[in-house]
């Protein structure tokens, strides 16, 4: 199983190459995590009738089999190759290798961590988990609303060129618009 869903995993991420231009960063976000957090409620269900309901185990094992496929396909989807894309697009010049060096750094404590708390909590309190993380990717649903610009079609200098003209509106006071109009 875990060669399949590795393999699964490899084949996957070739997706975001003709699609992350396409379509945009936040709407990959968007779209994967919310797809990834109604995987989780389903695979709670799934998990949950696997160990309690023995008639219907190996239909709701196969279905948890399949919601890992799937959990990885979006996750590869929006997530695998965004989470470096998008760190570096959105920072300026003077900022950029350390934000990209911070976003990584995150990503790997991040991905230890769920793999060292995945089991001992799946002994804990079993389908449960899956309940936690339906709970923390829909979490993400309004910060990337709130906080990640789409960067789709601008280029490197465009981000710089955007962070000059905030750093000018808090140095002047003053907006775009007004920046231009003088």
């Amino acid at each position: 199983m875990s060669g399949f869903l590795q393999t699964w995993l490899f084949v996957a991420s070739f997706l975001p190459w003709l699609l992350i231009d396409r379509v945009g960063r936040r709407p990959l976000l968007l779209g994967c995590v919310t797809a990834m957090s109604a995987i989780m409620v389903v695979q709670t269900g799934l998990i949950y009738n696997v160990q309690t309901h023995s008639s219907i185990a190996k239909s709701c094992g196969i279905g948890a089999a399949i919601m890992l496929f799937l959990f990885e396909g979006f996750f590869t989807l929006g997530f695998q190759a965004t989470v470096w894309v998008y760190p570096s697009e959105i920072l300026p010049l003077r900022l950029r290798a350390r934000g990209a060096a911070v976003s990584t750094a995150c990503n790997w404590i991040f991905n230890f961590l769920i793999v060292q708390v995945t089991p001992p909590a799946i002994a804990n309190i079993g389908y449960r988990i899956y309940i936690v993380f339906a709970v923390l990717n829909a979490a993400w649903v309004p910060v990337i609303l709130v906080f990640f610009p789409e960067t789709k079609g601008l280029e490197l200098e465009d981000m710089d060129a955007i962070w000059e003209i905030e750093e000018n509106e808090k140095k002047t006071g003053k907006g775009l618009l007004q920046i231009v109009e003088s």
